[in-house]
C-alpha cells in the first residue's frame, strides 16, 4: 500500500502541471484578445476576437473541471495520509 500515496502524489502533480499549462494558454489568449480590441490587429478582427473568446471560454471550462479534479485528488491524498 506504500505505492498508493506515491501514485496519488504523482497524479496530483500531473493535474497541477496541466492546470499551469491551461492557465498559460488562457493568459496568452487574454493578451491576444486585449491586443486586438485595442486595435492592434488591423483589418477584420471581429470574427477573430469571437473565435478567441470561444477558445478562452473552452479553456476556462477545462480549468474549472481540472480544479475540481485537483481538489478531489488532494482530498483523497489527505485521507490516505
Amino acid at each position: 500500500m506504500n505505492a498508493e500515496p506515491r501514485d496519488g502524489r504523482s497524479q496530483l502533480a500531473q493535474l497541477r502541471k496541466e492546470e499551469r499549462s491551461l492557465s498559460a494558454r488562457r493568459t496568452q489568449l487574454h493578451n491576444r484578445i486585449d491586443f486586438l480590441r485595442a486595435g492592434g490587429g488591423g483589418g477584420e478582427t471581429a470574427d477573430l476576437i469571437g473565435e478567441l473568446e470561444r477558445q478562452e471560454q473552452e479553456l476556462s471550462l477545462q480549468r474549472r473541471e481540472l480544479h475540481e479534479r485537483i481538489e478531489l485528488a488532494s482530498a483523497e491524498l489527505g485521507r490516505g495520509a
